[in-house]
């Protein structure tokens, strides 16, 4: 698989003690990552949004919905997701392990 990225998943836990969210990040070295451009005509006028698609080799991986994914490897202690601001990331819509074939990896949908 050719990769074009590194990539860091910020996942969500809640921790029943403090009653809050608390994130954590792993790096993943080798990704392929892919920012598309989507665009409706709607009865409010046209509408656009930037739809990502990126693919992790390393099944072992674990990714699901609602997770966050910056490219790039990014050291921020992540508290809430505006922590995250300024930095190209996607929120996971979908995963699917695509575990088939010779070419097994991870693809995952987000905005």
């Amino acid at each position: 698989m050719i990769t074009n990225t590194d990539i860091t998943i910020f996942r969500r836990q809640y921790d029943p003690e403090t009653r809050q969210d608390v994130w954590s990040a792993e790096y993943v070295p080798e990704a392929w990552w892919f920012r598309d451009n989507k665009a409706s005509v709607t009865t409010d006028g046209l509408k656009t949004a930037d739809v990502y698609t990126a693919r992790i080799p390393d099944i072992t991986v674990s990714v699901k919905r609602d997770d966050y994914i910056v490219k790039g490897e990014c050291d921020v202690e992540m508290h809430t997701v505006k922590d995250l601001n300024g930095y190209e990331k996607l929120k996971v819509t979908a995963a699917n392990y695509n575990t088939f074939g010779s070419n097994p990896h991870i693809k995952i949908k987000g905005a």
